[in-house]
């Protein structure tokens, strides 16, 4: 095995073992608040609080991983990850919360140095399958995550849940030590204003950023917050809370593995994406119906379909006419804005609920998730027109 597949395996297992810490106690974090209390309003800022310190360290940290060594951010995130669930765990309470979800944000700030790091093992003209590669690594972390947790939440208690990611973090972090970096990727002459403002003002990377802001606020607002309120309301038990997250991420693993071998070489991303959104509309259009578990189950697997579809193309097309001492701030960039929608999301789903209901709520994102379809399939196509004739 050569060093770049070692290089790659290693990176790997480092991505798997985050996201398991990162969503392990997730599905248990408003059932808990549901238990303290507090109003969905509260809900709503603590799952904002999670993408609002991604709003103002993301693009900070894209431009220093241009500059600095990447295996650094990389490692600082996992530290950052196991406190931030061990946060939660000891001060179990509504503030400990908010401030544990905050400290997340900022471990999931240094996603970037991995989605970089991950892509330099790689031919500069597979962007796109890079980045899939290493999404589907996230999604398998999920998956075992929402397994894990699902099991030690039905025998022993939601709380367990946190413990398991504190563990995954910690043990994460000693992986990242593992993580190898070539030492001339790193040192480089940071961007000017005037070259990171052309990063950001490229037509196409703006209607990608766009859409990925709709994109997690939607996701946000429903499937990784507040779904599991609406799962409460059917009578879902703590091992089915976990287990819900199941049905959202197997489907999109599978998915993810045809994306990355078969379906990208035969079809158009673009459409794709437009499919992705339409699934991601046609999830918050049906599953306020839901009345049962099961039907539950069956609508989350649509739900992770659309949010595979979305998340790991246009993540692979914010960077795929970015130079590759730029690419580290063009994801910075992009994550960062994408963020805005993981901060607004759950903060209009909450008032929503509160000031009407749940089921508006979804009708709402029903909507973004529309608007979302049309311009994907009117501006995308466009740009994809205007690249073409560029280049030709």
């Amino acid at each position: 095995m050569g060093r770049a597949n070692v290089s790659r395996a290693v990176l790997f297992s480092v991505t798997v073992t985050f996201w398991f810490a990162l969503y392990a106690y997730t599905p248990y974090v408003n059932p808990q608040l549901i238990i303290m209390g507090v109003s969905a309003s509260f809900m709503g800022f603590v799952g904002g609080a999670y993408g609002f310190t991604q709003v103002l360290l993301r693009i900070p940290v894209g431009i220093a991983v241009d500059r600095w060594q990447k295996k650094f951010f990389i490692c600082a995130g996992c530290l950052c990850l196991g406190l931030a669930a061990l946060c939660m765990l000891l001060f179990h309470n509504p503030i400990g919360f908010l401030l544990g979800r905050a400290f997340a944000g900022a471990s999931a700030s240094s996603w970037v140095s991995v989605t970089v790091l991950y892509s330099s093992y790689y031919p500069p003209g597979q962007a796109a399958r890079s980045i899939t590669t290493i999404n589907l690594a996230t999604q398998i972390g999920r998956l075992f995550s929402f397994l894990a947790a699902g099991f030690l939440a039905a025998n022993f208690g939601p709380k367990s849940a946190f413990s398991l990611s504190a563990v995954g973090g910690f043990l994460a972090f000693v992986i990242s030590l593992f993580v190898y970096e070539d030492k001339t990727l790193s040192g480089k002459k940071p961007l000017t204003i005037r070259e990171l403002s052309s990063v950001g003002s490229e037509r196409n990377f703006l209607i990608v950023c766009a859409l990925a802001i709709c994109m997690q606020t939607v996701g946000f607002a429903t499937y990784f917050t507040f779904t599991a309120n609406h799962a409460v309301a059917i009578g879902a038990s703590p091992a089915q809370l976990g287990y819900m997250q199941v049905a959202l991420f197997l489907p999109a693993i599978i998915l993810g593995y045809l994306l990355s071998k078969f379906i990208l070489l035969k079809v158009d991303s673009k459409n794709l994406i437009v499919l992705g959104f339409a699934c991601i509309a046609l999830y918050c259009m049906i599953l306020p119906f839901t009345t049962t578990v099961l039907q539950l189950f069956l609508v989350q697997a649509l739900g992770g379909a659309g949010n595979t579809l979305t998340f790991s193309l246009l993540m692979g097309m914010s960077v795929l006419k970015v130079s590759t001492e730029k690419r580290g701030a063009a994801m910075g960039i992009y994550q960062s804005v994408y963020s805005i929608g993981m901060m607004i999301g759950p903060l209009i789903m909450g008032f929503l609920t509160d000031a009407a209901s749940l089921r508006l709520g979804y009708f709402v994102m029903a909507g973004v998730g529309i608007a979302a379809t049309l311009s994907a399939a009117l501006f995308l196509q466009r740009a994809g027109n205007a690249d073409e004739k560029t280049e030709g």
